[in-house]
C-alpha cells in the first residue's frame, strides 16, 4: 500500500508541474508513477520555449503560456504584448 501511494504522490506532483510549464500532465504523471522521484527531479528542470505555446514575459523574461494574459511571476498584464 505504501508503494502505490508514493507512486500516485510522485505521479501527481510531476503532472502538476508538468502541467504548470506547458507540458503534457498525463505524460509526467505517468512517469511519475513509473520511476517517481526521477521523474520529479527532471520535470523541475527549466524547460525552453515552444512556440505557438510558450513565450517570455517582456518584464522578468520567465517562460509562461502563450494565452496568459497575466504574468504568473510578476503580475504584467500581458494582453498587449502579443509577440
Amino acid at each position: 500500500m505504501n508503494v502505490l501511494a508514493a507512486s500516485l504522490f510522485f505521479g501527481g506532483v510531476s503532472g502538476i508541474l508538468a502541467y504548470n510549464k506547458a507540458r503534457n500532465a498525463l505524460e509526467w504523471f505517468i512517469a511519475g508513477c513509473l520511476i517517481g522521484p526521477f521523474a520529479l527531479v527532471v520535470a523541475l528542470l527549466p524547460m525552453g520555449l515552444k512556440p505557438g505555446v510558450t513565450r517570455k514575459c517582456p518584464a522578468c523574461s520567465e517562460t509562461v503560456r502563450s494565452d496568459a494574459q497575466v504574468c504568473r511571476f510578476c503580475h504584467t498584464d500581458l494582453r498587449w504584448n502579443k509577440y
